[in-house]
């Protein structure tokens, strides 16, 4: 027999297990207790398909009578492409749902808990406040996406504890600590796109894969995105020749080179100029109606200072490793216009820490 805590941790835990492969939806875990005994455990499906309410009540079967239910998110209250799950929680049986956050879909926010408790079943909020947090980052694109229609931005970036983030040479491999990678490639398989500058391509090389820890490319890969004002990408770069989907935002670019790259497969976009180069705000808008939901920047120190300008940054996760490069000519991770004085800068609302192997990453939401 385990403890509430337990049961809304394995809730969190199914969650976290399709954190990413459920956009435009948000991932959902639930967990359906009888007598003391897990006899239903779901996460959301693909889009179209079963919630993960509904995914545990098929598992749970005629157990759910009388049971109690511990989900992450407020169970949805209107038609989409399912029917609402709070019909299916009430045709069930289930007498108790344990929710650890509301759903903030304006439309949805409240209205699955009046009708759950309308029909007789009791709701209790989850107070744990870590669990919850855990649950609302788990959400804050679906949150973003839902309210605004515009995707999350998440800027990252990996620098030595004096603030650099490459050498006077530009070197940057390896800044970060075997951890601290393997966390960037879960972080690029949640992204629908990861957007660097042109410099970290010519002068790194990578391949921007979403990567197992033995290097296997996982099943799901994001949109490469290279910011490329006057098309220099090298032909031989790698994420032009390894077959993934790569898209290259330009203002001018020879036209056999567009006509080469269009012929292997590779997307190359106009866009206006500006005194930055490419206008990064038309390239978001282009991403937003091509229905992306999740944007990972991944630098350089140009293009991070141009995303930081321009305000639309949802979230920093900034990996610290414990080397000194020093040098009044190395590299520093944001570029842009910079501020006058302290009182100017950028201040998080809200910012936590985790730990990666030597590494720290400092997560903070502005």
């Amino acid at each position: 027999m385990g403890s509430q805590i337990d049961y809304m941790q394995q809730a969190i835990i199914a969650a976290v297990s399709v954190y990413g492969k459920t956009a435009p939806n948000p991932p959902v875990g639930a967990v359906i207790v009888s007598e003391g005994k897990i006899v239903g455990l779901g996460s959301t499906q693909k889009p179209g398909n079963d919630h993960a309410e509904v995914v545990a009540m098929k598992q749970a079967g005629k157990a759910s009578m009388g049971a109690e239910m511990y989900v992450t998110l407020e169970p949805c209250s209107l038609f989409g492409r399912t029917p609402p799950c709070v019909d299916r929680i009430i045709s069930s049986g289930i007498s108790k749902l344990h929710i650890a956050i509301l759903d903030p879909n304006p439309n949805e926010n409240g209205q699955g808990i009046n009708k759950l408790q309308e029909s007789g079943i009791e709701v209790l909020m989850w107070e744990v406040e870590e669990m919850v947090s855990q649950v609302q980052e788990l959400v804050e694109s679906y949150e973003k996406n839902i309210v605004t229609g515009d995707p999350f931005i998440t800027l990252k970036y990996a620098m030595s504890i004096d603030g650099k983030i490459a050498t006077s040479t530009g070197k940057s491999k390896w800044i970060s600590g075997e951890q601290s990678r393997e966390e960037v490639h879960r972080m690029r398989y949640r992204s629908d796109v990861v957007i660097v500058g042109i410099e970290t391509v010519i002068s790194d090389n990578p391949q921007l894969t979403a990567r197992d820890v033995n290097g296997e490319n996982l099943d799901m890969q994001p949109l490469r995105v290279v910011i490329d004002t006057d098309g220099r990408i090298p032909l031989e770069s790698k994420l032009l020749n390894d077959g993934g989907d790569t898209l290259i935002a330009c203002v001018e670019i020879e036209p056999d080179k567009q006509k080469h790259l269009e012929s292997i497969g590779i997307g190359v976009t106009k866009v206006a100029r500006n005194e930055n180069g490419v206008d990064l705000l038309a390239v978001i808008r282009i991403l937003r109606d091509r229905g992306i939901h999740t944007i990972l920047i991944e630098g350089g120190s140009r293009i991070s200072g141009n995303i930081v300008d321009l305000g639309i940054v949802d979230k920093f996760v900034v990996f610290i490793a414990p080397i000194v490069i020093g040098g009044s000519d190395s590299i520093g991770p944001i570029a842009g216009s910079g501020i006058d004085n302290i009182s100017e800068s950028l201040k998080f609302k809200s910012s936590h820490i985790q730990k990666f192997g030597d590494d720290i990453a400092i997560i903070g939401y502005p």
